[in-house]
């Protein structure tokens, strides 16, 4: 069982020794070759420099033994020399005065001190502490040769070293005893291996630089060339062939090896050259073939793009969005793209340009409305005039009555008068120049009547005249042709009037002629007649007044009235035109609102251009309002025919 045993731990041992060895094997294998050389240099330089150090301190430690020893041995000697009297007579105190230098200075390296007699037994032993010394069993062990012998030390340990000395004999030739010392070695070892570690630091020292030299020269010659070489084969592992191969001209191995890599590298270039050639064909067949797909893909995928696009924008198109435009379809859909723009730009500008006309009706609508307000107030305005007229008219007709009552009041006068001039036959002669001054009278009354129906004739022809260019006037002129009618109507009553005086002058000229003949018959009353001859010249006289007076207040009412009537008749017919106007704009501009609604155009025009049109009418409207004059009283004769022109 034992040698089982011992057995399987040897192999075991065997297993871990060979372990350990592959171990360090595929270490030194993974090492470069600069490593490897200077780690076999540094082992070997170790091992010698172990050997040279282990041999040296056994030569030095053995050499130092023996001197120590030859010189312990004649202290020893002295000692038993010395010690001798006190060991033969027993006195311990002499004998240890013979050793007491060595026993106080532990630098001599003696450790034990015996001293015994013939019969051997110890008369003195000293021991020093701390060190290894021999006991009694080692004492009597000693070798008997050992006590037979003069002086000698023997070696029991590393670092223990015993001698023994004889007394001198007695003079029968007996032995007296013996001195036994031992000795340690531990400083001569010390200083051994000291020497030998100095020894081994130089040799390492220089084997240092030695192994460093030799790494640097390696390294030069042997490692920078492979670890180029190294790059070289890096690089053709990569592809780049391009890169020389240096080291070529070398003759050594790494010359071979690089030489043996450009050959490579010219054949891979060569392979590669190939491979490329053939690549770029394969590649030129692969990318028209790929490129003959791409086209005919990209060609139906534009066509279906250029579809699907025609058709969203149609779409758009169809509920009203103007918005839209096509995008680049690729040049063979570029006329189809751009005309089709066109055509949508074209509709959208003309929605905007009725989009902006709507507005420009909505604003002139908004402006009509403004002068139908306008042209209320203006009737309200005329309404006022009128009242104003019909308070002159019934002015000029109390005057007028007036005048009638006074005209009957000289008929009744003038019937009297007759009655005196048939009953005054006295005055003839006075009545007849009264007769002739009623005469003269009456032709001052037929002049002042012709003057009447002047006016009225040159009335006439003034309202012909308005009437005349009223009718130039077109339809804003149709107010002026009525007050120019009525004017000529008002001449032409006082024409009547004039004629109906005139006949009434005549009349009373017949009876001025009858009344002649009756003068005989009415001489005495023809004073009287006389008197109321006069007084119906004043009466006339005052009919002239009120008749001048209503000349002057019938020239005020006239113009008066042809203002009022004008105006009245421009109101009106503003207004009909312009709530005809306004509810036809506003059906208009509603059509065309609802119309536009359901489109979607872009804006192409500003804000203030698409109100330009609006704020046009709204322009001429009020140019329209400031044309027209404010007429009232005296100064409706006085308007300027050119700011009628300008309406």
């Amino acid at each position: 069982m034992a040698m089982g045993h011992d057995a399987d731990r040897l192999g075991a041992g065997e297993g871990v020794l060979g372990w350990g060895f592959s171990f360090m094997l595929n270490k030194f294998r993974n090492l470069s070759v600069s490593a490897k050389l200077a780690a076999v240099m540094v082992i070997a330089n170790i091992v010698g420099v172990a050997a040279i150090a282990t041999y040296t301190w056994i030569n030095e430690t053995q050499t130092a033994v023996e001197r120590a020893g030859a010189k312990w041995e004649g202290d020893t000697e002295q000692f038993a020399t010395l010690a001798a009297g006190g060991i033969k007579w027993d006195k311990p105190e002499v004998v240890r005065d013979a050793y007491s230098l060595f026993r106080d200075d532990a630098t001599l390296n003696m450790v034990q001190f015996v001293a015994l007699n013939k019969d051997g037994a110890i008369v003195d032993q000293w021991r020093r502490d701390g060190h290894s010394t021999l006991t009694d069993a080692d004492l009597n062990a000693l070798p008997n040769e050992i006590y037979e012998a003069r002086a000698d030390f023997q070696r029991l340990s590393e670092d223990l070293v015993v001698v023994v000395a004889p007394l001198p004999r007695s003079a029968t030739g007996e032995a007296s005893g013996h001195v036994v010392t031992a000795w340690t070695t531990g400083s001569i070892f010390a200083a051994a291996s000291r020497n030998a570690l100095t020894l081994l630091a130089i040799q390492g020292v220089v084997v240092a630089i030695a192994v460093g030299v030799f790494l640097m020269v390696m390294r030069r010659l042997i490692g920078t060339p492979l670890g180029a070489l190294s790059e070289s084969i890096n690089r053709l592992q990569e592809g780049d062939y391009a890169t020389e191969i240096s080291y070529q001209d070398n003759g050594d191995e790494i010359g071979v090896v690089a030489r043996a890599l450009d050959t490579f590298r010219t054949k891979s270039i060569e392979q590669q050259e190939e491979s490329r050639q053939a690549e770029e064909q394969r590649r030129g067949f692969e990318a028209e073939r790929t490129e003959n797909a791409e086209r005919t893909v990209a060609v139906a995928q534009r066509q279906s793009d250029a579809v699907s696009q025609v058709a969203d924008v149609l779409a758009r198109l169809a509920t009203g969005d103007f918005t839209h435009r096509l995008d680049d379809l690729g040049p063979e859909f570029e006329k189809l793209v751009t005309d089709f723009n066109k055509m949508t730009d074209a509709v959208s500008s003309t929605l905007l340009e009725i989009k902006t006309s709507t507005s420009a009706v909505d604003a002139g609508a908004n402006e009509i409305a403004n002068s139908a307000d306008t042209l209320a107030r203006r009737t309200e305005q005329t309404a006022a005039a009128l009242e104003e007229t019909a308070a002159a008219l019934h002015e000029m007709t109390s005057n007028v009555r007036e005048s009638s009552e006074r005209a009957g009041e000289a008929g009744t006068l003038v019937t009297k008068t007759k009655q005196d001039a048939e009953t005054s036959a006295a005055v003839v002669r006075d009545a007849i120049g009264a007769m002739d001054r009623i005469k003269e009278s009456s032709s001052k009354i037929a002049q002042i009547i012709s003057v009447i129906d002047e006016i009225a004739f040159q009335t006439n022809l003034l309202a012909l005249n308005a009437g005349v260019e009223a009718a130039r006037a077109g339809e804003a002129g149709k107010g002026f042709a009525v007050v120019a009618h009525e004017v000529r109507e008002l001449a032409q009553r006082c024409a009547g009037a004039a004629k109906e005086i005139t006949g009434l002058i005549s009349e009373s000229g017949k009876e001025v002629d009858a009344g002649v003949d009756l003068v005989n018959q009415t001489g005495k009353s023809l004073l009287s007649i006389e008197r109321q001859v006069n007084e119906i010249t004043d009466r006339i006289q005052a009919i002239v007044g009120a008749y001048q007076e209503q000349s002057t207040g019938l020239e005020e009412i006239n113009t008066a009235v042809v203002s009022m009537d004008e105006a009245t008749q421009q109101n009106a017919a503003m207004v009909e035109e312009t709530n005809a106007a306004s509810q036809e704009l506003k059906s208009q501009g509603g059509q065309l609102t609802r119309a536009l609604a359901r489109f979607s155009i872009q804006a192409g025009r500003d804000s203030t251009e698409e109100r330009s049109p609006a704020t046009a009418c709204a322009s001429k409207a009020s140019s329209a309002k400031s044309s027209i004059p404010a007429v009232a009283g005296n100064n409706a004769l006085a308007v300027d025919t050119s700011e009628w022109e300008d309406f």
